[in-house]
């Protein structure tokens, strides 16, 4: 309904409309291989014992276990914990899973280690384990069964037999030098072959032969081979090989495959393990850990994962696949910075593009098909110029025009009614591409100051003939029509008119609208010219961003407007001439700056904003809301206006800060999976229970029950929550705690019921504990006869007494509870604080600078100074990131150090800060903002122990009295372009304005 009644209404824009007539059939964009995975990470503030891990693996029961160079430790679904045994201290070089579901841990000190379930027990040579180096555990196939091997480093090959370690009759056949992998094939080359590789090359036999070197033209054994992996797609076998300095090699029936840093195509020769994953094609996508990142292989491609995706390091050292319960496929990655996790194919969020991520990201995208009917995808960015997926490849086009920032990509119509695709860069200028990739620039009427881009354009057919508008950052409108550019203005607009989105409707009787989103409001074209509105149709602020009109439920087209400071804002359209605002009754958006909305077929509603993407799920009562942000996998939470689009299979794409983002909400695969809750540990007074029940002896005594919930993705939304039967008859609250302490207990007989629930809402099978607390001998019944027979009231004097006891250790135990409690929201406070705050400079952020700004009182005269660091970039690139971040905190501490006791200063963003004075004027202010310049220009800022060049700041200054909403944006406002005016005035100086209220 909402699609025919866009249509009724003739407002589908170009690139809309384009999406909605294109096929459906078409075959989508392959966001597997575009897209990268996203990352889940831990770090010490998680519980890991040091920053470097070396292996990693998960266990029969679910728990994942990590190697460090200093032994060993695990997950409880919520926090890492080291193992305490010293016998198991020292480098972990592997863990290893057999098809029992063992775990095996490898190291350089104690050898092999093999855990039970509950126990470790290392192996030796009373196991005829007579080498401690073992490098790896890998099994094989048998006529009998699994086969388990141990990969030494000085003795060769081990296998185990029956519980023991006997050594390979064929070791003394293979060359000297240390052997660190080995693999099994069955019909690679014709036949089965077990391959052994090292620093003496590759190695293989048949059954019953004898061990030959493998050689081949071409092939580069490098300074040894480091892992085999054996993969089986389709049928077809191979074997996967990681050389030292040579890179990786792929060994099939068609014969060797190359991939290295020679050949372009990886970052590293230095590989370490490898693992295969099926791809939603069918295929097959082959993992390796490496020096510089995470390495991929699909469709013979290489692409490589770095912290640039969100991993804390590039050196990963070990690599793991585990399968879920429900099959998801879930990669570990122990790196030199922590421990990483990814979900293989089903995350709705993928980073598609990292252009721009060095200045502000993306700016435009597009989703569209060539000549022959391929989709293709055109993103813009800020400082990278132009990028262009088409037929599985990338294109990029550094400098369009000489311009390395495109800011609108739109497809719309030419003047001879052609399609086409059309780009307007960073200085304003306007390109046409064909479908030969032909780039063509269009002449332009308005003129290029700085700041100067186009935003928007659109094409309409109207009396016959097709006109073109476009929509400036810095001159307003301008419209193409039979050759004539004829440039556009409100009479209500002043100073600069920035436009920045521009929408066509044609209303049911077959009157042709214009709608256009400013920063002096909405703005309207009747067929001769543009008005204004603003507050007369009850818009709560004009500084607007981007804008779509979207039909509600009965058909009524309704503008849907971004702003910077109001979020949403929804204007009914149903009269152009009479527009009015709707009630703010969307749910909360996680910012008050949204750049756009955007509705796919299904009527989701996404909505891009400055702390992530909000997207509306129509039901009943209106709309559910989910925020997605860096935790769900996008790159960067901040979007970007005029970056958003949604394609022909429903997915959502937005530029951000950090690269360009696709939401495929058809890659959900709902989560009904109960998760296993597991019993970790009980303890009485300190002291591991191991039996079934757990008895308590008499007394006062504390137990300690830990459990785990072991989920594999946003564990910090798992829930638990507990209840003793016996003592309470109803379950306690839902907490995030995964742990229940009990104190003094009457004697008896109870069960601790142990509940759980995962993120997505799945109840766990309880754990039901069973807990006997003993009498004392003066409780058991035959003490009982005896008191009633000796005397009764020294028992009721007892049982007094006794339960005074118990009650005192309840108030002690509720108190406990509330000074816990007091320490909780003393923590909060202290997190409320330190979200007002910037964790670089120290000085406030700008969201505590908005919102002092809108708790001033009505009619307060304030002064705000805008301060800009000169050629901060230039000082990054020269002196480091390092260096610049103590730059900035030093002109904060020079700002801070001249501001008045009562004034706010706030790191505005990047190298801009803001001073906001109360009952402060103009001159005052300027006195003021003059000591700042001054304090920063005698900064030498050092940086290695070296001084670096001076610093200087520009600051613009506004004052006004804040009255209204109105005047606080235009304080803002004034700040700016005051700011703006000294940078044009040569920096290192202060410029002012005053505007009448």
């Amino acid at each position: 309904m909402a699609w025919v009644a866009l249509m009724a209404f003739g407002v589908l824009d170009p690139l809309s409309a384009h999406s909605a007539t294109t096929t459906h059939d078409t075959q989508p964009l392959d966001l597997f291989d575009l897209g990268a995975p996203s990352f889940t990470t831990f770090t010490t503030r998680d519980g890991l014992p040091g920053p470097v891990t070396v292996a990693v693996r998960t266990d029969r029961q679910g728990f994942v276990w990590v190697g460090t160079p200093h032994g060993l430790a695990w997950y409880d679904g919520l926090r890492w914990h080291a193992l305490d045994n010293p016998a198991l201290r020292g480098y972990i070089q592997q863990l290893f899973v057999d098809h029992e579901g063992t775990l095996w841990a490898c190291a350089s000190t104690f050898g092999l280690a093999r855990y039970d379930g509950k126990h470790w027990h290392v192996e030796g040579t009373a196991d005829g384990l007579t080498d401690h180096n073992v490098r790896r555990l890998v099994e094989t196939d048998t006529p009998d069964g699994k086969r388990l091997w141990a990969v030494t480093t000085d003795k060769g090959l081990f296998y185990r037999d029956h519980g023991r370690w006997q050594a390979d009759p064929g070791n003394a056949q293979l060359p000297h030098g240390y052997t660190l992998a080995l693999a099994q094939t069955h019909t690679l080359l014709g036949q089965e072959r077990l391959w052994v590789a090292g620093s003496g090359g590759l190695w293989y036999r048949v059954p019953g032969g004898h061990w030959q070197r493998f050689r081949a033209p071409g092939f580069d054994a490098g300074n040894g081979l480091e892992y085999l992996l054996a993969t089986r797609n389709e049928g077809h076998e191979a074997l996967w090989i990681s050389v030292f300095n040579s890179g990786l090699w792929r060994l099939d029936d068609h014969g060797l495959h190359h991939w290295s840093v020679a050949t372009g195509d990886l970052p590293t020769d230095v590989l370490y393990n490898m693992v295969a994953t099926p791809t939603p094609d069918g295929g097959q996508a082959i993992w390796a850990s490496s020096r510089n990142g995470l390495v991929r292989v699909y469709h013979d491609r290489v692409r490589v994962f770095d912290r640039r995706y969100g991993l804390l390091s590039n050196a990963i050292r070990g690599l793991s696949l585990w399968r879920s319960p429900n099959g998801t496929c879930v990669l570990w990655l122990a790196t030199e910075d922590g421990v990483a996790r990814v979900i293989v194919g089903t995350h709705t969020w993928k980073a598609v593009s990292l252009l721009g991520a060095n200045q502000t990201g993306v700016l435009g995208v597009l989703v569209d098909h060539d000549h022959d009917g391929n989709e293709r995808l055109w993103v813009g960015s800020d400082g990278d110029g132009l990028g262009l997926y088409t037929r599985g490849r990338w294109r990029y086009f550094r400098k369009v025009g000489g311009d390395s920032v495109v800011n609108m990509i739109a497809h719309a119509d030419d003047r001879q009614g052609q399609p086409a695709v059309w780009l307007g860069t960073g200085a304003g200028h306007l390109w046409r591409v064909d479908d030969t990739l032909h780039f063509k620039p269009v002449a332009t009427p308005w003129p290029h100051p700085p700041g100067q881009s186009v935003n928007a354009m659109l094409s309409r057919h109207i009396g016959g003939q097709t006109e073109q508008w476009f929509a400036t950052d810095a001159s307003g409108i301008y419209r193409l029509r039979e050759g004539v550019w004829t440039a556009f203005r409100p009479k209500s607009a002043h100073g600069r008119w920035e436009v920045v989105k521009l929408l066509a409707q044609t209303t049911p009787d077959g009157h042709a609208w214009l709608w256009a989103t400013s920063n002096q409001g909405l703005a309207r074209f009747d067929g001769t010219q543009w008005v204004l509105l603003g507050r007369d149709i009850g818009l709560p602020g004009t500084d607007l961003l981007g804008m779509r009109l979207i039909p509600d439920a009965q058909g009524k087209p309704i503008l849907w407007l971004g702003s910077r400071a109001h979020g949403i804002i929804r204007v009914d359209a149903s009269d152009p001439l009479h527009p009015h605002t709707l009630p703010a009754n969307l749910p909360a958006p996680p910012d008050a700056t949204a750049d756009d909305a955007l509705a796919d077929a299904d009527g989701r509603i996404y909505i891009c904003t400055d702390s992530g993407v909000q997207m509306l799920t129509p039901h009943a009562d209106g709309y559910r809301s989910q925020v997605f942000t860096v935790r769900d996998g996008m790159v960067n939470n901040e979007c970007n206006a005029n970056a958003q689009f949604v394609d022909t299979h429903g997915r959502y794409w937005t530029g951000t800060l950090g690269g360009l983002m696709v939401h495929d909400p058809g890659a959900l695969k709902p989560d009904h999976e109960a998760k296993p809750l597991k019993l970790i540990q009980v303890r009485v007074d300190g002291k591991p229970v191991n039996d079934g029940r757990v008895r308590v002896p008499p007394g006062h005594h504390e137990l300690r029950v830990d459990f785990a919930l072991l989920s594999w993705r946003h564990e910090d939304a798992s829930r638990f929550r507990t209840w003793l039967q016996g003592f309470s008859s109803t379950p306690g609250a839902w907490t995030q705690d995964n742990f229940r302490e009990i104190g003094a207990l009457p004697p008896g007989d109870y069960v601790l019921h142990i509940e759980a629930r995962d993120y997505a809402g799945n109840l766990s099978r309880p754990i039901l504990l069973p807990i006997v607390v003993s009498p004392h001998w003066w409780q058991r019944w035959w003490a009982w006869w005896l008191f009633v027979a000796v005397a009764g009231l020294l028992v009721a004097g007892l049982l007094r007494w006794r339960t005074h006891a118990l009650r005192r250790q309840q108030r002690a135990l509720e108190q406990r509870i509330a000074e816990r409690t007091a320490e909780l929201n003393n923590a909060n406070r202290r997190l409320l604080e330190l979200s007002h705050h910037d964790a670089l400079t120290g000085v406030s952020n700008r969201r505590w600078l908005m919102e002092s700004l809108q708790r001033e009182d009505r009619g307060t005269l304030a002064s705000l100074i805008f301060i800009d660091v000169d050629h901060f970039k230039a000082f990054n690139d020269d002196f480091g990131h390092l260096a610049g971040d103590h730059a900035l905190r030093e002109v904060a501490e020079a700002i801070r150090k001249h501001a008045p006791a009562d004034a706010l200063v706030a790191r505005y963003g990047g190298e801009e800060f803001a001073c906001l004075l109360r009952h402060c004027d103009l001159p005052e202010a300027r006195v003021i903002a003059e000591r700042m310049r001054a304090e920063v220009a005698r900064l030498a800022v050092m940086s290695a122990g070296k001084a670096t060049r001076q610093i200087t700041i520009s600051a613009g200054i506004a004052s006004r009295h804040l009255a209204t909403e109105e005047d606080r944006e235009t304080l803002l406002h004034d700040a700016d372009e005051a700011q703006y005016e000294a940078k044009r005035s040569g920096r290192n100086c202060i410029r002012g304005t005053i505007r009448v209220a």
